[in-house]
């Protein structure tokens, strides 16, 4: 019948309404499995560590960065993950936020990684971002993947004037960010130099707040130290204070009038100046003229000299020999010539007479 020609129909709609669509799933999770290799995670890695110092796992060298040490198992998690390179994280004290209800920029930080040979459950992290974190050896912390922008701008703000001292703080400032990866606004950095540490303050970024400047162009300003402006406007208000008191309005600088020339009664620029040029043009050529007298005299001078020339006389005018007393040197001349005489004629009597005068006779 009719109604037992539909049943089929009706069947197989209820088969492909129940078996279509898991059917169209499992194959697509099927091609993403074999065609993908393995699923992957698009969410970010969120995992929170126990912290500790960086002195702690032997890398006191790392302190002045933003690199961070996390476990191996972190690692394998990233790599099954879709995040960008070079690994970047925020850094989160969660407790304090909960406690304090501050706001989360006063306790957060972005950093980079340096390795990952941690012990699991535990990161290490630089000494003064657990201070920026108020952070204790053991507490806990929320790391998290971040994607940030390259920075294009960069103010920082010296917290003390003696960093002004330094004779090209850019250039400072340069070679101490090659240890880091991102900055954040509102952070403080501290630069050592000279066996010195001066803090500087980051008081803007661009174009975000957290930016990464591994590889980027970066514009860097720096402003003034808190105090310093008003210091220099009070030296300026008790200078003009000073020089109004003493001489009223500060008056210009006279100009010294030129001296006339016999010519010119006024004392004209014109007739001066021909008149000052007159005067060093004579006095160059009287000191030429002086110049050349003086070396014609030494020439003059040294013309009959002649070097080891001397005659070798002493000093009380007398000749060698002739003094009545003589000096150390001639007595032991005297006394010493005899017996160099004596020796020599005694070495000659012992070697006097013929080499190999035997009479060679045989054993018998």
């Amino acid at each position: 019948s009719e109604r037992e020609r539909e049943r089929p129909s009706e069947a197989a709609a209820r088969t492909t309404r129940a078996v279509g669509p898991r059917s169209g799933t499992m194959m697509g999770d099927t091609m993403g499995f074999f065609g993908g290799g393995f699923m992957v995670n698009q969410g970010p890695f969120v995992e929170t560590f126990r912290v500790n110092s960086m002195i702690m796992h032997d890398k006191e060298d790392k302190e002045n960065g933003d690199k961070i040490i996390l476990p191996m198992s972190a690692f394998e998690k990233l790599a099954n993950m879709h995040i960008s390179y070079p690994m970047q994280f925020e850094l989160l004290n969660e407790a304090v936020m909960d406690l304090t209800g501050a706001d989360a920029k006063e306790f957060r930080t972005h950093v980079g990684v340096l390795e990952f040979t941690a012990p699991e459950g535990k990161c290490f992290i630089p000494h003064w971002i657990m201070c920026k974190l108020s952070l204790e050896e053991g507490s806990f912390l929320r790391v998290k993947s971040v994607n940030l922008p390259l920075a294009s701008f960069i103010k920082f703000r010296p917290q003390s004037e003696d960093f002004l001292e330094i004779s090209n703080p850019k250039a400072v400032l340069e070679s101490t960010l090659r240890n880091f990866s991102c900055v954040t606004k509102a952070d403080s950095i501290c630069i050592p130099y000279n066996d010195r540490k001066y803090y500087l303050d980051i008081v803007d970024v661009r174009p975000a707040d957290a930016c990464s400047i591994v590889e980027a162009d970066v514009q860097v300003d720096f402003e003034a130290p808190p105090g310093y402006q008003e210091k220099l406007d009070a030296a300026k208000a008790a200078r003009e204070a000073a020089e109004a008191a003493g001489n009223g309005t500060p008056s210009p600088i006279p100009t010294p009038a030129p001296a006339p020339t016999p010519g010119s009664v006024d004392g004209s620029v014109s007739s001066a100046g021909a008149g000052g040029a007159d005067r060093a043009s004579l006095t160059l050529a009287e000191l030429a003229k002086a110049r050349e007298a003086r070396k014609k005299q030494l020439e003059d001078k040294n013309a009959g000299y002649v070097a080891y020339s001397g005659q070798g006389r002493r000093i009380d005018d007398k000749t060698r020999g002739t003094s009545a007393n003589p000096t150390l040197s001639e007595a032991l001349e005297s006394v010493a010539a005899p017996v160099a005489t004596a020796r020599k004629g005694k070495w000659k009597s012992k070697t006097k007479g013929a080499a190999f005068s035997g009479t060679a006779n045989k054993l018998q």
